[in-house]
């Protein structure tokens, strides 16, 4: 699960941190380009994170032994696809939301059909990175989450945007719930309740302007998702 879990990371580096701040000028200038520069950027991460495993054979599809690299190439190809192919916003209800999910969906599907799974049988531990699982679950709770809160506000509001609270605010706001989940022993239990209490002062006296759905669904799964973490670095 060591190839998974980078590619993972990669995949939601890709779209949801680096291609958040560049893709949306290159799509506008042209849609190729973007096409283009989404699916390059996913290829220097997915290379550079599974360097050490780009010549050994990956079970494509079940199908296939294949050089990591050549997978990793192909998993581009489909991602850049998938990206052009599943857009349902504004064509039906919830067609934003149906979007993210989809597209997500398919992408790790994919993935998980045509990574190895030594690792398994070397450490039988399917989280084998710390690193690796860490920032994933920083990406995710940050980033990702952000983006499905604001693909479901996209289908309520058919705003095109987040503002900058919803956007910046609130992904600090999470990341520390995120971190706060990770403190040793049961301290984590006092602070957390301290920082929501905080949260919801600020919010109810303006600091943040955000739904009350954008900012409670954030910091629950922000919270899980740490949890989820957590149980990796104490218990696993």
């Amino acid at each position: 699960m060591i190839v998974f879990w980078r590619l993972f990371l990669a995949f939601f580096l890709t779209d949801f941190v680096l291609f958040d701040h560049m893709g949306e000028k290159a799509f506008v200038r042209s849609r190729t380009k973007g096409l283009l520069l989404h699916g390059g950027v996913f290829l220097l991460l997915g290379l550079g994170l599974c360097y050490g495993y780009l010549t050994m054979p990956w079970p494509f599809l079940e199908l296939i032994d294949l050089p990591g690299w050549m997978c990793i190439v192909l998993f581009t190809l489909f991602h850049v696809f998938s990206d052009e192919f599943f857009q349902f916003g504004g064509k039906f209800r919830h067609g934003y939301l149906v979007t993210f999910l989809v597209k997500t969906f398919v992408n790790l599907l994919f993935l998980f059909l045509c990574v190895p799974f030594q690792v398994l049988y070397e450490t039988g531990n399917f989280f084998a990175e710390s690193w690796v699982i860490f920032l994933v679950g920083l990406v995710t709770a940050t980033r990702v989450l952000g983006w499905f809160i604001f693909s479901i506000e996209q289908d309520r509001y058919g705003r095109e945007y987040p503002t900058f609270d919803e956007r910046w605010l609130l992904m600090m706001v999470r990341a520390i719930f995120f971190l706060i989940m990770l403190l040793p022993g049961w301290r984590w239990a006092a602070v957390l309740a301290v920082w929501f209490a905080s949260c919801v002062y600020a919010r109810r006296n303006r600091l943040m302007d955000v739904s009350g759905a954008a900012f409670y669904i954030g910091i629950t799964g922000a919270v899980l998702i740490g949890f989820l973490v957590r149980l990796r670095f104490y218990l696993v």
